[in-house]
């Protein structure tokens, strides 16, 4: 298997969510987090949040470009482990945080956990069978 279009996808949508965090925070965390995005504290994390998920984006995206297949599985590895987290520090926190912002962030969390792990596997095999 070769890096395709779900890697680039995971990328792509990594980098534009990050984005939105690190420039407006309080708007594209409001369903998560709920009222907690109007405290100062709250904005520093999420725009460190975002600014790592623009990180990891560019990096799968620019190993891709390099069609460097190992190099792309690591990114998308570290990818799963950020959204790993991000789900259990949502549901860590969930009796505080608005009930519908839990749900969309562990479906959307849980899936990414589950696409980005299979993908970096995949990539890892392949560049295994590719190796000289």
């Amino acid at each position: 298997m070769s890096a395709g279009p779900m890697t680039t996808m995971l990328a792509i949508a990594r980098v534009a969510y990050g984005s939105a965090l690190t420039l407006a925070p309080r708007s594209a965390a409001r369903r998560w987090l709920g009222e907690h995005v109007d405290d100062a504290g709250a904005e520093v994390a999420l725009r460190g949040l975002g600014a790592r998920d623009v990180a990891l984006g560019a990096g799968a995206l620019v190993a891709l470009r390099a069609r460097q297949q190992r190099a792309t599985a690591v990114w998308v590895a570290a990818q799963a482990v950020a959204d790993a987290a991000d789900l259990g520090a949502t549901l860590f926190a969930r009796r505080r945080l608005p009930r519908d912002g839990v749900r969309a962030a562990a479906a959307i969390a849980g899936g990414a956990v589950l696409l980005d792990a299979a993908e970096a596997i995949a990539l890892a095999r392949s560049a295994r069978r590719r190796a000289p």
